[in-house]
């Protein structure tokens, strides 16, 4: 099976495994807070990510913060909670905008944290500019022509990873001098030079500050595997999750020809 069908039959079966679920509550616990949930919005308790490494990124450094894919805004809430002064979440969904404004008044911060709904960057104003830029990106490279537009394939999917690459490239404008970019990523057949060379290509340098290996998926998400290609030893062609959360400095020539 060529490694992008086998991407497609885990996005999908994810997503399918999502909506025969009937028992999520609007109201979940992570990191000792509770959150709200809006259906059509990805329940981080499935899998939780970057947002338990939350305490690696210096948000109480940082004056303006972006979470790309806001979610439920966990990120985004966290940022503020750290002491970032104005933060900003941003998702294609609607939904997911609504979401991170009611985490953000559950906790407090919504003197401090914006939502917009947006395709990437489209609704960043002109001028603005952060001290750091988050993502927790589509894992999956599925093949284009089965990839439609809904929420949940935009959530899910990115062939070629061409929305990841202009993540990065276009992020480079947006940062402030000593602004960094920071990823969640996961590669479920274990490509670990994939972001490493998206770095090169785009311009930055790539830190990693928090690696997780897996040989089992997350429980929620078990039964969205194709049981003959998960589990077991890497070696013996099964598939294991290798998760990071990195940094990636831009190269000072890339700032330069911005």
């Amino acid at each position: 099976m060529e490694a992008r069908d086998f991407e497609l039959i885990i996005g999908q079966n994810i997503i399918d495994r999502y909506h025969a679920d009937d028992t999520r509550s609007d109201v979940f616990e992570l990191l000792g807070r509770q959150w709200d949930l809006l259906d059509d919005v990805w329940p981080p308790a499935y899998s939780p990510g970057g947002e338990l490494y939350a305490d690696l990124i210096p948000f109480g450094e940082m004056s303006a913060f972006l979470e790309m894919g806001c979610g439920t805004g966990i990120m985004s809430v966290l940022a503020a909670l750290a002491g970032t002064k104005r933060v900003l979440g941003l998702d294609l969904n609607p939904n997911a905008v609504r979401n991170t404004e009611m985490n953000a008044k559950r906790h407090g911060v919504a003197d401090r944290v914006t939502a917009r709904e947006s395709d990437l960057y489209s609704a960043v104003e002109p001028g603005e500019k952060f001290d750091g830029i988050y993502w927790n990106p589509p894992f999956f490279d599925a093949p284009e022509e089965f990839v439609d537009n809904s929420i949940w394939h935009e959530t899910m999917f990115d062939p070629n990873f061409a929305k990841l690459r202009t993540f990065l490239k276009d992020g480079l404008d947006l940062l402030t001098p000593s602004g960094k970019v920071y990823l969640w990523f996961g590669e479920a057949l274990g490509n670990p030079t994939l972001v490493g060379d998206l770095a090169k290509e785009t311009g930055y340098t790539l830190n990693i500050l928090k690696k997780v290996e897996m040989d089992e998926i997350p429980e929620a998400l078990a039964d969205a595997f194709p049981a003959d290609l998960v589990g077991g030893d890497p070696g013996n062609g099964h598939a294991a999750w290798h998760l990071h959360l990195i940094e990636l400095t831009p190269l000072k020539s890339s700032l330069n020809s911005q």
